[in-house]
């Protein structure tokens, strides 16, 4: 009668053991594929992400101090279809290859007109008054942007919250929306100046 303990021969261990890691190699290039499949979706997700629908910018300069500051990173949302008054928007000004971030003061219909003695900023005849703008809003020498204007349709009047250093509607003139790259919605501060 044979033996109920089984003993495992040599060639059998050696089997068993060209078994074993003939499953460990293929588990590994599975592991590998699948970390290459992941990699792939995760890199066109995250390029469609911020090509598409999200994008990142830095802000450069002082023209948004103090709301948005030197170096900080600004997300914004590129398929916003609308934009209202206060919205902080990007865009490329016809002809330039720089990026600006602005405020929408006025949109389609408002008129705007600054008292150029009082350095305020005037919406369809009521002083527009903000705690967190720096500076006082005058004219800009030698620009062609004549007051009181009327936002035509399709356009934005943006000025920066920094009015006295800020490139803005008071040199470029109105924005039309079609060239806005899209709306600020979230701002990571920079950790030193």
């Amino acid at each position: 009668m044979a033996a109920d303990n089984k003993t495992i021969e040599p060639e059998e261990k050696e089997l068993q053991s060209l078994f074993e890691k003939r499953i460990l190699k293929e588990c590994r290039k599975k592991s590998r594929i699948r970390l290459c499949r992941d990699l792939i979706i995760t890199a066109v997700v995250v390029f469609i992400l911020f090509s598409v629908i999200a994008g990142i910018a830095v802000v450069q300069g002082d023209s948004m101090k103090p709301n948005l500051t030197n170096g900080s990173i600004a997300l914004f949302y590129r398929l916003s279809g609308t934009y209202k008054k206060n919205d902080i928007i990007l865009f490329k000004p016809s002809g330039k290859n720089d990026l600006l971030i602005k405020r929408v003061v006025a949109v389609a219909g408002d008129k705007v007109d600054i008292d150029d003695k009082a350095g305020t900023l005037l919406i369809n005849g009521n002083i527009e008054q903000d705690d967190t703008i720096k500076g006082k809003t005058y004219p800009r020498d030698g620009s062609s942007v004549k007051f009181p204007l009327t936002v035509p349709n399709g356009c934005v009047f943006v000025l920066g919250d920094n009015r006295e250093v800020a490139l803005d509607s008071r040199n470029l003139g109105t924005i039309d929306v079609k060239s806005l790259m899209g709306k600020v919605v979230f701002e990571i501060k920079k950790l030193t100046d």
